[in-house]
């Protein structure tokens, strides 16, 4: 008598499913994003092209990662005051600039 249990359940013509490595994610913001941090967001990414900056020549004159600027720029992380002053100076802007609407 065959057995049953050695029969294959997939058809050959069907590719096994494929696990994915890593979950989608949806667009990562800080939880409770406040307006000012979204003001500076918008006014660096502004002030950074007005100075003809891209994110990688801004890295390298404040030290911070490109990644890090992108996602400042992309207010998803709250920025300490020290960062603020010194990406204020790369683009040539006074701080309190960066957070006039």
């Amino acid at each position: 008598m065959p057995d049953k249990s050695l029969s294959s359940e997939t058809s050959p013509a069907e590719p096994p499913k494929r696990k994915r490595a890593l979950p989608v994610l949806a667009k990562k913001r800080a939880p409770d994003s406040q307006p000012e941090r979204e003001i500076f967001a918008r006014n660096l990414r502004k002030a950074r092209i007005d100075a003809g900056l891209s994110q990688r020549e801004l890295a390298a004159v404040t030290g911070i990662a490109q990644a890090h600027i992108s996602e400042l720029e992309n207010a998803m992380h709250n920025v300490c005051i020290d960062t603020m002053v010194k990406l204020a100076q790369a683009v040539r802007k006074p701080l309190f600039q960066m957070f006039q609407p």
